[in-house]
């Protein structure tokens, strides 16, 4: 019996570890027309991702026609050895899209964007149109036999969600985004975050029943957004940096952050990257709070979803959001594991020696003093001789570093030199520049820590340049 017992005990491991294995990562992959390069199908690869999701165009129904914004990009050459379903984001202007004079443009157009007979529609359809909608892609699936589509949440309590359901092979719910901007966003009524558990949690419920296999589009992205004086948004802020705002010096902090939403008030008229943002207006920075997406990421698994869907493939843009590395570690509960190094004579490096990120850090116990990362380099007399930022936002260098009030003083005077910086991706590095010491002193003489980050505050030695057989 107690043979019989742990047999059973090692199939039920065996089939969780399947169905482990069997749900999948995916990634959508929008407004790029590079190939992936080879570091990003390393990464893609030791995270076990297959399935790319790729925007490939648009089409637009103006005045009751469908037409090609631009024309379909070809999907060859962007992800060899990657299974790649391209997308088609369809838009329009009209009330009725899919009325039957437009219908014959779209099923003659859309077929040629598939790809071995695949593809995946990107539509955010209304809720009266759910039945045409439905209709047109019965009516396309006869020539894309592997159609899916990505959904609204609501849609499963809409009346016409049945037929939509059975149109097409697969169903791609976003659980972003599912709540619009309040009318009135102040420090007391902060904008909704990007993922928010509780309301996602409602949702999966009712996809649990969904008579088609469906993947979970979850979010792995960063959005600014600046809202005017009566708290009306003004839209978002594009090609920003987490040091834009991180360090701004024209930006007050208006409370810790909160499911990833962090809120700033403009003490007088500034920019934030390019875009003018007027005094008391409120910038509001939202990323996906790490926590509450492992919690939606287990959550959707145990709702019978095949799979997920992260929006969207990170690139060297911070508004990218979370790494493929630390997305594929989300149930990993370890902290950042930093290290620095020399690199050289004159050189040293901070490198995140992990599959964790160190996300950017926008508030703290002490308000506008207590933003980002401090790296400290101390000694125990004047042994610097020079000293640059290098890849750091900033470079201080300090006599009487433990004091109160310590000394601002110029390198070759100071005993502490702080390199400040916003965030460390997972596997990335942020090198000093310029870093001399005084003649005869060595790398034993010093030390480093890291303030705010968890387990690195502590003094630590920096390790030598490694040999090239080390690397």
């Amino acid at each position: 019996m107690r043979c019989l017992l742990a047999c059973f005990a090692l199939l039920l491991l065996a089939a969780s570890s399947r169905a482990a294995e069997a749900f999948e990562r995916a990634f959508w992959v929008w407004h790029r027309a590079a190939p992936l390069t080879a570091e990003e199908k390393d990464g893609l690869s030791k995270q076990n991702v297959q399935t790319l999701y790729w925007n490939v165009g648009e089409m637009q129904n103006r005045q009751g026609v469908w037409r090609w914004k631009h024309a379909p990009l070809p999907l060859v050459t962007l992800a060899p050895g990657f299974h790649v379903v391209p997308v088609v984001r369809l838009t329009s202007e009209e009330k009725a899209p899919f009325a039957a004079p437009a219908m014959p443009a779209l099923l003659k157009a859309l077929p040629g964007a598939a790809h071995g007979g695949e593809l995946q529609l990107d539509f955010d359809c209304p809720d009266r149109l759910l039945g045409d909608y439905a209709a047109a892609l019965a009516n396309l699936r006869r020539t894309v036999p592997h159609l899916s589509i990505t959904a609204l949440t609501r849609w499963p309590a809409l009346r016409g969600f049945p037929a939509l359901a059975h149109s097409v092979e697969e169903i791609a719910p976003m659980f972003y985004d599912m709540q619009a901007d309040p009318t009135g966003v102040s420090s007391d009524a902060p904008p909704p975050p990007l993922l928010d558990p509780e309301s996602v949690a409602a949702s999966l419920r009712t996809w649990s029943t969904c008579p088609v296999p469906w993947r979970a589009g979850l979010p792995s992205f960063a959005r600014l957004t600046v809202f005017d004086r009566t708290g009306l948004s003004r839209g978002q802020i594009p090609n920003w940096s987490w040091d834009d705002f991180c360090f701004h010096k024209n930006l007050r902090t208006l409370g810790p952050t909160r499911l990833g939403v962090t809120l700033f008030r403009a003490d007088r008229d500034t920019r934030v990257a390019h875009t003018a943002v007027a005094q008391e207006e409120i910038v509001a920075s939202r990323f996906v709070d790490r926590a509450a997406l492992a919690k939606v990421f287990a959550a959707a698994r145990d709702a019978g979803a095949k799979g997920t869907i992260f929006f969207r493939l990170a690139d060297e843009t911070d508004p990218s959001g979370w790494s493929t590395a630390d997305l594929g570690a989300l149930a990993a509960a370890e902290a950042p594991r930093l290290i620095l190094r020399a690199v050289a004579e004159d050189r040293f490096e901070l490198v995140n020696d992990s599959d964790q990120d160190l996300p950017a850090r926008l508030s703290g116990a002490k308000g506008d003093l207590d933003r980002g990362y401090a790296l400290e380099i101390d000694a125990p007399a004047p042994l610097f001789r020079d000293a640059l930022a290098g890849d750091f936002w900033r470079m201080a260098s300090h006599a009487r570093p433990d004091a109160e009030k310590p000394t601002p003083v110029a390198v070759p005077l100071a005993t502490r030199l702080t390199f400040w910086f916003s965030h460390l991706p997972a596997r990335s590095r942020l090198q000093t520049g310029l870093l001399q010491l005084a003649p005869g002193a060595t790398l034993a003489q010093i030390h480093y820590r890291i303030l705010n980050c968890e387990g690195s505050d502590a003094w630590k030695p920096i390790l030598p340049a490694a040999t090239p057989a080390q690397e």
